[in-house]
This record gives C-alpha cells, sequence and structure tokens, in this order.
C-alpha cells in the first residue's frame, strides 16, 4: 500500500476537526506510506459530488463524509465496511448505537460516525442563579422556569425554532417532545404514527411556548435553528435547546454579547414527567467509496482516523488552547473518550453529559424517503405555529406520508 494516494472528500467550511485531520495526515503518511488528498466541496454540492463519482464508477474519490440524511439515498455507490470491520477485528462497538444506526442500512455498516452532534439544554448561568432557580429535568419544569424568566426579566424564557425548511431543523426537538411521551414517528409496519395522541399531547406542548405560554420570541415561528442560536447569543433568550457543538461558540467573547460569554451552561435533554429524557443524534459519518481503487489503502485512513487516540488528541489540544485556532475540534463521538476523566475535568464534566445524552438518544428514521417526509411534517408544524390546529395538521401529514411511503413500496 505504500506510495498509494487516498483521496477523502470533505464539506468546505473550515471545519477544525477536518483541518486537524488534515495537519495530522503528513504523521501518518511518514507511518504508513500512504499519501491523503483532501478535497473540499461547498456543503450544497456535496451529495451531488458523491453521486455523479457514484454513477460513473470514476474513483475520484475513496473516502466521503457526508450527512447522514444521505445516507439511504447514496449506499448504492457505498462499499460496505463489514467484511473490513471482520478481519481486522476492529471494535465498533467504541460508539453509541444510536450513532452506529445512522450508518447501518440492511443490516450493513456503510461508514463510520467519526463525527456526530448531540442535543443538550444550554442555559445562561448567571440569571438562573439571580432568580435562584433550578436547572429544569423535565418539560413541565422547563416550562415554569421559562415563565419565570419571561415575568422577571427582560429576556425570553426560551428560544426555539419552528421554521419550516432548512432540512427539517424543526424536527430534532419536535422528536425529543414526542419520543419522551412515549410516541414514535412510524410503527414496525412504516405506518406514521406521529398523530397519536402522544403525538398530539407532545407537539401542542412543544409549540406552548409560543402560541400560549408566550415565553418564546413571536419571531421563533419562522426561526431556523441559527436565527435561534444568534438571538441566544445576542443575550435575549435564557434558554437553548440544540446540537452541542454551540457550547463553545456561546462562550466565545467575540462570537456572543458580554453578558453571555462565559456565563453559558449545560444540561441532559429534559424529558416527560414520569417517562424519561430522548435526546436526538445527528451525524456526519465517513464512507468508503465503490468505485475506490484503493480500497485496503482507504481503509487504513478510514481506521486512523477513527483511532480513539486521535480523536481525544485532538479535543484535549483543543481545550489546553495547544493547538491553531484553525485545527480546533470539541468534537467527541467514542464513548471511552466521552467518560475521559482528564477531558471531564477541563470541561467541568461537559462531556459525561453529552454521553449520557448520546446514551439515550434515538435517530430519525435512516430511510431514502425521509428528506421529504421531513419536510411534510417540518411544513405542518410551521403551520400548526402560526395558528393551525394541531390535530388536524398532523392528520393530514400523517396521510401525506402513508401515500408517499405506500407508492414507494413500503406496505406490499
Amino acid at each position: 500500500m505504500e506510495g498509494k494516494t487516498v483521496k477523502v472528500l470533505l464539506s468546505a467550511g473550515g471545519v477544525g476537526q477536518f483541518n486537524a485531520w488534515k495537519a495530522r495526515s503528513e504523521a501518518f503518511t511518514k507511518k504508513t506510506g500512504i499519501k491523503v488528498e483532501f478535497i473540499e466541496t461547498p456543503y450544497e454540492n456535496l451529495l451531488e459530488d458523491i453521486t455523479s463519482d457514484g454513477i460513473a464508477s470514476g474513483g475520484a474519490y475513496d473516502l466521503v463524509v457526508h450527512l447522514d440524511t444521505m445516507g439511504p439515498s447514496i449506499t448504492p455507490f457505498l462499499e460496505p465496511l463489514d467484511e473490513y470491520v471482520k478481519r481486522d477485528h476492529f471494535n465498533t462497538d467504541r460508539w453509541p448505537s444510536a450513532l452506529l444506526d445512522l450508518s447501518t442500512f440492511d443490516d450493513k455498516l456503510y461508514s463510520l460516525p467519526v463525527r456526530g452532534h448531540v442535543q443538550m439544554l444550554f442555559y445562561r448561568k448567571d440569571i438562573f442563579d439571580k432568580l435562584g432557580l433550578s436547572v429544569p429535568t423535565t418539560w413541565e419544569e422547563l416550562e415554569t422556569v421559562s415563565k419565570e424568566i419571561t415575568n422577571k426579566t427582560d429576556l425570553y424564557g426560551i428560544v426555539p425554532y419552528y421554521g419550516a425548511g432548512n432540512n427539517g431543523q424543526n424536527l430534532p426537538i419536535w422528536a425529543s417532545y414526542l419520543w419522551s411521551n412515549g410516541g414514535d414517528i412510524f410503527d414496525d409496519e412504516m405506518k406514521p404514527i406521529f398523530n397519536s395522541p402522544e403525538g398530539i399531547e407532545a407537539t401542542q406542548r412543544y409549540l406552548d411556548f409560543l402560541v400560549t405560554d408566550k415565553v418564546a420570541p413571536p419571531g421563533s415561528v419562522t426561526f431556523g435553528e441559527q436565527d435561534s442560536r444568534t438571538f441566544f447569543k445576542q443575550g435575549k433568550a435564557a434558554m437553548w435547546l440544540g446540537w452541542w457543538w454551540v457550547y463553545s461558540e456561546f462562550n466565545d467573547k467575540e462570537a456572543s454579547a458580554e453578558d453571555v460569554a462565559g456565563n453559558v451552561q449545560f444540561a441532559s435533554v429534559p424529558g416527560w414527567e414520569g417517562k424519561g429524557s430522548q435526546a436526538n443524534v445527528a451525524t456526519f459519518p465517513l464512507a468508503m467509496m465503490k468505485g475506490s481503487k484503493n480500497k485496503d489503502a482507504a481503509w487504513e485512513v478510514l481506521k486512523w482516523i477513527a483511532e480513539p487516540e486521535e480523536e481525544l488528541d485532538i479535543v484535549l489540544k483543543t481545550v489546553k488552547k495547544e493547538s491553531p485556532s484553525a485545527e480546533q475540534s470539541t468534537v467527541i463521538t467514542q464513548t471511552e473518550n466521552l467518560r475521559n476523566e482528564e477531558l471531564n475535568e477541563l470541561t467541568d464534566g461537559f462531556y459525561n453529559v453529552a454521553a449520557d445524552n448520546f446514551e439515550n438518544a434515538k435517530t430519525l428514521p435512516n430511510i431514502k424517503e425521509w428528506p421529504r417526509i421531513a419536510d411534510i411534517i417540518s411544513g405542518a408544524i410551521s403551520k400548526m405555529a402560526t395558528g393551525e390546529p394541531v390535530e388536524p395538521a398532523l392528520n393530514d401529514a400523517a396521510k401525506r406520508v402513508e401515500k408517499l411511503l405506500d407508492k414507494a413500496g413500503y406496505y406490499e
């Protein structure tokens, strides 16, 4: 394999984790003789680039990163990894099962979840201390705290996001409400059940922040994730629920308002009273192309990127401010590293809380029709946030989803 060049397709945008891989690849090449060429493409071109190379079986890329929701549609172009895993006794149990689920289709492993995100609750510790509030662990406590903050300060209690589109950005929080109430999106026969009594109750509760309790800003009716994140960073809300990677951004003096940076703390996603909590996860895994002409060398690169020691060292050097800013990353996906004692001492237990959320997490459906289904449900949530009654809107969305899946052959 010495002298082989492995081409890795990445999403452009200055991602610190990807930059760290590039910087460390020289040492990998010295050790193995395998050269690594990183190729970047804008995120909006990623699926098209993978698909074009896959159809042509051209070998332009050996390894590719992709959003998990792209996975089902590109599996025909990806090489299953099971034989490599078996041959090298490669341990996949290092990752939480929810992350592996997003890399698995038809019981075959198609990628490694080397980049992933979990939901967490972020809150303004200074506001909580000032009002003598406890960090909410249930949705009821979250509602109570949100009302008190809204009534006693000039901040909104929480800033959710109900806007349609944006790859279904309004679905993860809604799904956490749904799952923690014992509901689900589909039953075992892939029939939509998100319009069940549990689904209606969960959806209404999620919307009530805006519609009834008015503890969310009116603008959140059209907010996407980035809009709500910006609102929180500007110091206009006391809580934000979303992907964990924002923690460092919230506490960055250059990114957040003066009274926000340094005052943001974290907690687990709240749960339904008596039923527990269920967070959501999303991944950006790394897969091998079926058309690769250098599969064995590509597997060696994939194993190297997935080495626990590499993942941990990138983040430790980031936390200790020992790496260039362009190579900084806070992403950990492997359980042993999430529980690492030194890392948790340096981050006030941030990764232990994240590990708890990863372990109890569920994933949105892993089917190729999901992007279209997500658009239907996302649009329904947006309409309900602007006043449409919940039950009829969910029933209509469920009918449309069932029709889509029936046409796709799910019920034959």
